[in-house]
């Protein structure tokens, strides 16, 4: 690493040259950046949910909804949902969503089949007929609210609240993409003259949600450049430092973001986060080379150019494998999520590490050369000198005459937190990650309280050869295996076939209650499927294929917490395998089977990722610092700040949902960077003096306001998250900087009071004094 600085302070033109034509290189892939939404993205093309759910979608149209509800009454736009102002609306957002490419099926209030009596046995009606409502739609409204089919799906019970339930063709990001804008610019000329629509669907939430999301990234990441300009001004007294800094930043901003053009890679929900986490974590080394530098000239009183070449040689030489290390255990924390099996875990470490890795590179090219070039010499402040000697100093004759306290102080604390780790609870409130003021969450409410739950538990039932769906006893196998899912608990409502079959023998038999059940013997449920049949696929194909060999049943799921639908997806297992033959075929999906998957695969990430870290960090400062007990000491004032975050979280109740998911191991990528520095510090000093008490305390005054400095600067940056419109990324920066505080205290105390009461590093080989 310390080739690098120098031979960019050797060659500053050729540097500069080779830095352009880089970023130039990265810069092509910047127009390539597209942003996708939804769970595909999220978990993958080759995710078995998700291929069973495309599966489901190419061949029942549908498993994957969306709905568009409004509603009518008086002082309302529409008086009636049949009235003719209601019906026309309904008919031309229909017919729009019809013309859609993005769009399967459309059906709703206005073109959804309804079967009713009629002389000599029934018919299939709709409220619109041959582009006009229908004369008796007031009539078939009601028939409708009676009707298993309609009710809770197009119609509420109370007859006030019609729907237009919309299936895409398939769940790429680009289909939702097209599917939500189509469903805007259908429902803008009717918004215009006061109607408000409610929109609920996966397709909805991750598109409006998503873009919501980046829309308050945009305005987080001029909020988080103040941030750091005005700390790094602070730090160095320096104006010209800030905007060195900044450039060196943007220019890293433009190398990730061009690599992941390039690698064709989305820019999805959880990398929407990138640019400021690029912004707080890439400043850190930039703060410590600049103070290091302005502590060389202050030393040499260097103001030519080639004294501030021998000074920032000086600082580099100094900082190059401490800075590097640090580099490295951030980006190994990063790259722990590729344990994960969510593709959208794997890419953001991948792009968070190459990105930490940009920084380094920058720091210890562009601003060796730039800062010699501008010599952002700080001003000298004594006053601030003082100030920091007499606090550090302070510090030290803590952690030398309280050692026994503070140790027992800190292992009492990370006792108690470490037990509330086991009251930490897996799960993503979508919720409360939208807030509750998003239109996401306001629409959600509304369908929910008068149509009943928006999501679906999707199973696909697969006959074996030869078998036949028409048989009484396979029809009362599915109609049993329905109504008992639609008992569970976080269930409802259970639709298939069986639902029209009983509806038309009802109707068949003159209207007759007692006939709404499925035939007795082969050939009535025969007739009652060919005449369904008759009428049009819009009554069949929704729930069975041409070949009559597969069978889809719908239910309508509530939201649960992780835990509760764990237990409901496991009881709907044990009905299948308890009341379905062993030769039929059953698969699982739907947005109630993809989020708990979704939650399970991320509890898995959190799993893997932390002990992947931890023991990479290891590692790492066990061979810089050529010594197993100082990289042991190292992860103490480490781990205390996850250990308290996180065992905190579980003492509140909190869920740890996506983004908090990650906290464990960004945390220890990151919190251990003020270790290695004081560490690899009181390391030469210990070598170079042999006084390893002398060099405990010479090293806190040394770098003990550079750490506080990059500390400070990572938690203000963090806290900047906290102006997200999305409370998990909320909540991340908020959990991000008391950690970061945490560890910097632990830093300073701690680690100190350690060292002094193990005496690690008293005894190290003299010969390793060059690493």
């Amino acid at each position: 690493m310390k080739s690098l600085p120098l031979l960019a302070l050797r060659r500053p033109r050729l540097t500069l040259l080779c830095l352009l034509l880089t970023t130039m290189l990265f810069a092509g892939g910047l127009p390539r950046l597209r942003s996708e939404f939804g769970y595909r993205v999220l978990l993958g093309d080759d995710h078995p949910s998700v291929k069973t759910l495309d599966a489901i979608i190419a061949t029942f149209g549908g498993g994957l909804p969306l709905t568009i509800a409004w509603e009518c009454g008086p002082q309302l736009p529409c008086a009636t949902l049949a009235s003719r102002k209601s019906l026309h609306m309904a008919h031309a957002i229909t017919r729009t969503l019809e013309a859609s490419p993005h769009v399967r099926r459309v059906q709703g209030l206005a073109n959804a089949p309804l079967l009713v009596p009629a002389e000599g046995g029934f018919a299939v009606r709709r409220l619109v007929e041959a582009g006009e409502p229908a004369r008796d739609a007031a009539a078939l409204a009601q028939l409708a609210i009676d009707d298993p089919v309609w009710r809770d799906t197009f119609i509420s019970r109370d007859g006030s609240v019609g729907a237009i339930v919309v299936q895409p063709v398939d769940t790429r990001s680009e289909t939702d993409v097209g599917v939500v804008d189509a469903i805007f610019a259908a429902l803008r000329p009717f918004e215009a003259r006061g109607s408000r629509f409610h929109l609920v669907g996966d397709a909805v939430a991750s598109v409006v949600s998503g873009r919501d999301l980046a829309s308050s990234t945009t305005r987080l990441v001029p909020f988080t450049v103040l941030v750091i300009a005005g700390i790094v001004v602070l730090f160095t007294r320096s104006l010209q430092a800030a905007l060195l800094c900044l450039a060196t930043l943007g220019v890293a901003l433009v190398w990730t973001f061009g690599a992941l053009g390039w690698l064709h890679w989305p820019q999805d929900g959880i990398l929407e986060v990138l640019a400021p986490l690029v912004l707080v974590i890439g400043v850190c080394d930039a703060i410590h080379l600049l103070g290091a530098y302005a502590e060389e000239l202050g030393k040499a009183d260097a103001t030519t150019r080639p004294q501030r070449r021998e000074a920032m040689q000086r600082a580099v030489l100094q900082l190059a494998a401490p800075c590097a290390l640090t580099t490295l255990t951030t980006a190994a924390a990063f790259l722990s999520f590729l344990t994960s099996d969510l593709d959208t875990f794997e890419r953001f470490g991948s792009i968070a590490a190459f990105a930490t890795v940009s920084c380094l590179v920058l720091t210890f090219s562009l601003i060796p050369v730039l800062g010699v070039a501008l010599a952002p010499q700080p001003a000298p402040i004594q006053s601030a000198a003082l100030a920091w000697r007499a606090g550090l100093g302070g510090v030290v004759r803590v952690t030398q005459r309280r050692t026994g306290l503070v140790l027992a102080v800190a292992g009492g604390v990370m006792l108690f937190f470490a037990c509330g780790w086991t009251r930490l609870e897996i799960d993503t409130d979508w919720y409360e990650s939208w807030g509750q003021r998003s239109d996401v969450v306001q629409w959600l409410n509304f369908v929910e309280t008068r149509l009943g739950p928006s999501e679906t538990l999707e199973l696909e039932i697969t006959l074996p050869p030869g078998g036949n769906i028409a048989e009484p006893e396979t029809l009362e196998t599915l109609d049993a295996l329905a109504q008992s899912i639609g008992s569970l608990d976080g269930l409802a409502n259970p639709r298939s076939i069986i639902t029209p079959l009983k509806r038309l023998n009802r109707l068949i038999h003159d209207d007759d209650p007692s006939f709404e059940k499925l035939g007795e013997r082969l050939g009535q449920n025969a007739e009652l499927l060919e005449l369904l049949e008759f009428e049009g696929v819009d009554l069949l194909a929704p729930w069975i294929t041409l070949d009559r060999s597969r069978v889809r049943i719908s239910v309508a799921a509530r939201e649960q917490s992780y835990r509760d639908r764990e237990r409901t997806l496991a009881a709907v297992r044990r009905l299948v395998d308890s009341s379905v033959p062993a030769f039929w075929e059953v698969r699982l999906t739907g947005e109630a089977a993809i989020g708990f998957e979704w939650i399970r695969d991320v509890q898995a990430t959190q799993l893997r990722s932390f002990p992947t870290a931890l023991l990479l960090a290891l590692i790492l400062v066990g061979l810089l610092l050529r010594s197993l007990r100082l990289a042991l000491a190292a992860l103490v004032p480490t781990l205390l700040p996850i250990v308290v975050t996180l065992g905190g979280m579980g003492w509140l109740g909190m869920s740890v949902d996506v983004g908090r998911a990650m906290l464990a191991a960004v945390i220890l990528g990151i919190a251990i960077d003020d270790a290695i520095h004081f560490l690899h510090r009181m390391r030469r000093d210990t070598l170079s003096n042999g006084d390893a008490t002398g060099a405990i305390e010479r090293t806190l005054l040394s770098v003990g306001p550079a750490i506080t400095t990059t500390s400070i600067a990572l938690a203000l940056g963090f806290l900047t998250f906290m102006a997200s419109a999305w409370q998990t990324i909320s909540s991340f920066g908020f959990f991000m900087a008391l950690a970061i505080l945490g560890a910097l205290a632990s830093t300073l105390f701690v680690l100190p009071s350690l060292l002094f009461a193990t005496r690690v590093g008293h005894a190290e080989d003299p010969d390793a004094a060059g690493a």
